[in-house]
């Protein structure tokens, strides 16, 4: 019995070993908190993961695909209000006066816009 607890706690080691190499190859990361961060970041953490799959009443899921589309829809047509998004992220009352990443994102699209560069052709997929 011993033997194989010691089996599966190395499968696990393993499995997270390979799960966060994975996060981490991936982009799946984020930079540790801290009041200073140095010019080139040193180390970072892997987002979150589950190894397993989490049980999942089957209700819920069947409630979630249903309202997916109702959510594709709603989705859609806030991306593209120009002028509920210039608010919501815009740099005067929006997301982008307080996050200055997504400011300067929002900027740089603003006057891409105000410059009449426009994207003439736009796929959605949806999968759900």
């Amino acid at each position: 019995m011993a033997a194989s607890l010691e089996a599966g706690e190395r499968e696990i080691q393993e499995l997270t070993r390979l799960a966060t190499t994975y996060a981490l190859a991936h982009g799946l990361l984020y930079l540790p908190p801290g009041d200073v961060q140095p010019p080139a970041p040193t180390s970072a953490i892997h987002a979150p993961l589950a190894l397993f799959p989490t049980p999942f009443p089957r209700s819920k899921f069947l409630l979630a695909k249903k309202l997916q589309p109702l959510y594709n829809v709603l989705y859609a047509r806030v991306a593209m209000d120009e002028k509920f998004l210039d608010e919501v992220m815009g740099g005067v009352d929006g997301v982008g006066k307080v996050d200055q990443f997504t400011g300067k994102l929002w900027r740089c699209w603003k006057q891409l816009r105000d410059e009449g560069i426009q994207q003439v052709r736009m796929k959605i997929l949806w999968d759900a």
